[in-house]
């Protein structure tokens, strides 16, 4: 950690401070931002007073501390703000004084059963937490608010506490006790990875990569853990450099162990070249649209394909032509330096996130000198992708192509579908258009989630239905309105949902909606109780609305809790049925080139 970034771990409350000034002072007081806040509390406070809590050292205040504890920071009060300011500090600010002042407390131990006494107090873990190795440079403010947003969790002996697969998006810290993390090989054999002891952790693939976990992990002895939520996380790496740099570091180390031990296509080469290649690898993260390197400039690396999907493309006289994608388990820009290329022959760009590994060409020239045959081995390696891509007689006729009777790689990957885990279709040559589907799923949630529009490719229409996606955008809510469960849906959760609708406006496909809030209609004898009663159960009523929110966010969950599904069972034609594109195009996807095009 160097002196600069300590100085800004310590500074970063100061700037924090300095900032939500600034706002208080630029503020003209005219509430509308408090008009337009989704949450119940803003009721019960104006912006005069949260901008006076700016100047006090505390929070003495119940109101203010009760709505700056609430705030999720989502947005809605900066178009209302005539002024054009944004409050996100000014409640930053006053939420930190808030949990740097909440008092010493015992802490609660989850169980199987149900919640016993830890032995732990907020402030006795939190100090205990600061001498792992993990949270070297975290000050102590930050791990005790950590602290306040993590669940300890007590594990029986053989109790499993997350299964290989499954979504969990926490940072796990072995506090006692030891963990088993293992795997099934290929005849479903029980392998051992690795024994946690105290201090270790692990989780950092859900909370950096949104990836499931690779292992399964149970207690080999009565074991208590600490589980960090992915908001805490994420919110610790901005204050705390040199714990961004270690999770960071482990992954990136943990992802290329994964790797050297099962590397695809380089596996034609010897155990030590792969070795070499990985040891000197680093992870990238690519943005959707973010090149990667342009063609005709001299190769400097190779890579491999992580996650997500990156597209070739090449320029000619004729202007520029789609090749092929690229996509998780890919190696391309390899085969320049295996055949001498003097320059790139294509450009490669993002087509959604995507991960990739980078392997330094340098690296590359060293083992194809160290080993005589890797050059013949590689040549005759499966980098069918990259062969296809470098074939002068590649390429669509134009982007908006695609196949007969069904979809093209482009539209899949471009539309976003390769992305997601359950995708409803609906065939229009055998729909009529009934509407059963969307009755349907209107009696068994109270009101549709479904509406028949949205991507049309061919005579299959893609309805506005959540699609699970792998790489969720919608994810990041700060009080889990909407959550993905280990399974990999995507849930939302009305208790927890404030209204504020910032999932739906992350949603790149439209898939959520929000839908207000009603209080239940009365029958007759009920209104006439009520009016005898002088009105005071609809008061009540109303006043639950408010208190939870006057809209909650909305969206398909894959009829969850039910054995079926409400849309597909109602079609009386058999035109809706659900897919998972991994496996319903998986002969397309594993092409990478034109296919059907």
């Amino acid at each position: 950690m160097s002196h600069l970034d300590a100085l800004q771990a310590e500074d970063y409350s100061a700037e924090v401070a300095e900032l939500a000034l600034t706002q208080a002072m630029a503020c003209i007081g005219c509430n509308d931002c408090m008009l337009a806040c989704p949450i119940s509390q803003s009721r019960n406070v104006t912006i005069a007073e949260l901008n006076a809590a700016v100047h006090l050292p505390t929070i003495s205040d119940p109101r203010v501390a009760d709505f700056v504890t609430a705030c999720t920071q989502c947005g809605q009060c900066v178009p209302a703000c005539p002024a054009d300011l944004s409050r996100a500090n000014m409640v930053l600010y006053n939420k930190m004084k808030v949990e740097d002042n909440v008092p010493d407390y015992d802490l609660l131990l989850q169980t199987a059963q149900g919640a016993m006494p830890s032995g732990w107090s907020l402030d006795e873990l939190s100090e205990q937490l600061a001498e792992l190795p993990l949270f070297n440079g975290a000050s102590p403010t930050d791990l005790r608010r950590m602290v306040l947003q993590s669940t300890l969790r007590f594990l029986q002996p053989g109790e499993v506490l997350c299964w290989e697969g499954s979504f969990h998006e926490r940072l796990f810290v072995v506090l006692e006790g030891s963990l088993e993390q293992s795997n099934r090989g290929l005849r479903g054999e029980h392998i051992r990875i690795l024994v946690l002891s105290p201090g270790s952790f692990f989780g950092e693939m859900g909370v950096l990569a949104d990836a499931p976990e690779p292992y399964t992990v149970h207690a080999l002895e009565r074991s208590i853990v600490v589980e960090v939520p992915k908001v805490s996380v994420i919110r610790l790496t901005r204050h705390a450099p040199t714990f961004k740099q270690t999770l960071e570091h482990l992954y990136q180390k943990r992802a290329l162990w994964s790797y050297a031990s099962n590397p695809g296509a380089l596996g034609v080469l010897p155990e030590a070249a792969v070795e070499d290649l990985f040891a000197n690898a680093k992870l990238q993260l690519v943005a959707a649209g973010e090149t990667l390197f342009a063609q005709g400039t001299p190769p400097k690396d190779a890579f491999l394909v992580r996650s997500g999907f990156l597209r070739a493309k090449q320029t000619t006289e004729k202007g520029e032509r789609l090749l092929v994608y690229f996509r998780e388990g890919d190696v391309f820009g390899l085969l320049d330096f295996v055949e001498n290329t003097g320059v790139r022959l294509y450009s490669t760009e993002g087509a959604s996130r995507a991960e990739v590994i980078r392997i330094p060409g340098a690296v590359v020239q060293e083992v194809l000198a160290e080993y005589p045959d890797a050059r013949s081995a590689l040549m005759r390696g499966s980098f069918d992708t990259d062969r296809l891509a470098r074939s002068p007689n590649i390429g669509w006729g134009g982007v908006a192509a695609h196949g007969q009777g069904g979809p093209s790689l482009h539209v899949l990957v471009e539309e976003g579908l390769a992305k997601g885990r359950e995708v409803l279709v609906v065939d229009q040559t055998l729909c009529t258009n009934c509407q059963n589907c969307i009755d349907a799923c209107g009696r068994r949630h109270g009101y549709s989630r479904l509406q028949l529009r949205g991507l049309q490719i061919d005579q299959y229409l893609f309805p506005t239905a959540c699609r699970h996606c792998d790489d969720p955008a919608c994810l990041m809510c700060s009080v889990n309105g909407i959550v993905r469960l280990p399974s990999g849906e995507i849930r939302i959760i009305e208790d927890n949902c404030i209204g504020c609708g910032a999932c739906a406006s992350r949603c790149p496909y439209g898939n959520i909606s929000m839908h207000a809030v009603q209080k239940e209609k009365q029958g007759l004898w009920p209104r006439l109780m009520d009016f005898i009663a002088g009105g005071e159960r609809e008061r009540r009523a109303k006043q639950e609305v408010e208190v939870r929110s006057q809209r909650i966010a909305v969206k398909c969950d894959l009829c969850s809790g039910y054995s079926d599904y409400a849309c597909v069972k109602a079609c009386p034609v058999g035109a809706a049925c659900r897919v998972d594109p991994a496996v319903a195009f998986a002969d397309l996807l594993k092409e990478g080139g034109p296919g059907n095009a």
